[in-house]
């Protein structure tokens, strides 16, 4: 049983790709039940599913306390070392602050991206007070993930954060859940359009053959594999690219390749 598709119907951990996982989060939510939410509740499900690594941003960062988040996000990653990685969450809100936690927390080892929810925050993706958070992430050319949720987002929409990419071109950009369920067509001509745009995969409601519609328009090598763990259970994640319609070699990328060539783990 050595066929990605056999060990995916058999629900077992699959074998000879890795797997890393750019888009997932960790602690409790104060609107919603997660019942395994901590860093090693995490590891033991990425086990379960053969992801070997995983960004990981708290929840309570987008918008309760920034400082008290990422102090979560770097004891998760200093606690489990090659499995969890962090990104670091700031927003405009706090301008001074957020650079200040962009220079401590990239100051330790593991923490790969940044991360901004412009929803959750109520900062809006072009609000002045970002500059110093995207002149950050553009000196490092750092990948930036953001929430894009529905294109009249008045915080964050797709259209707003394809102007964002284009003004800081230097940094790369993860459009997180690619505009939300009905904002695949949009994503894809967008991401045409502005090289430095990566489209996530992360979705718990998604249009039929979204993937397959992705490698399609743009290409494997811009399309990154998230899960939102532990919000939702990874697994439909993994089977959605491991049975799409695609060549063994977008798969490859997308599960992990690409991030890896991306990033240094």
């Amino acid at each position: 049983m050595n066929s990605l598709e056999d060990r995916i119907h058999a629900g077992l951990p699959l074998e000879g790709v890795e797997i890393i996982d750019m888009h997932a989060h960790l602690g409790p939510y104060y609107n919603m039940h997660i019942p395994a939410a901590s860093a090693g509740d995490m590891v033991r499900v990425m086990d379960r599913c053969g992801i070997s690594r995983t960004v990981v941003s708290t929840n309570l960062s987008w918008d309760t306390d920034i400082v008290l988040g990422n102090n979560i996000m770097l004891e998760a990653v200093a606690a489990h070392p090659r499995r969890l990685y962090g990104a670091c969450t700031v927003n405009g809100n706090h301008p001074e602050l957020s650079v200040d936690e962009l220079g401590r927390c990239f100051e330790r080892p593991g923490v790969l991206i940044v991360k901004v929810h412009p929803w959750g925050s109520r900062c809006r993706m072009n609000d002045p007070r970002m500059k110093g958070i995207y002149e950050f992430a553009s000196k490092r050319r750092l990948f930036v993930l953001a929430h894009t949720w529905y294109d009249n987002d008045p915080f964050g929409s797709q259209d707003m954060f394809a102007a964002t990419a284009r003004d800081y071109p230097e940094a790369r950009w993860i459009m997180g859940h690619s505009g939300g369920p009905y904002g695949s067509r949009h994503a894809v001509e967008l991401a045409a359009a502005v090289p430095n745009i990566f489209l996530d995969i992360t979705l718990s409601m998604c249009p039929a053959r979204q993937i397959e519609f992705f490698v399609k328009e743009i290409g494997a090598e811009r399309v990154l594999f998230g899960t939102d763990n532990p919000f939702i259970d990874p697994r439909p994640q993994i089977g959605r690219v491991g049975l799409a319609d695609i060549p063994l070699a977008a798969k490859i990328d997308i599960f992990g390749a690409n991030a890896r060539r991306s990033l240094d783990f």
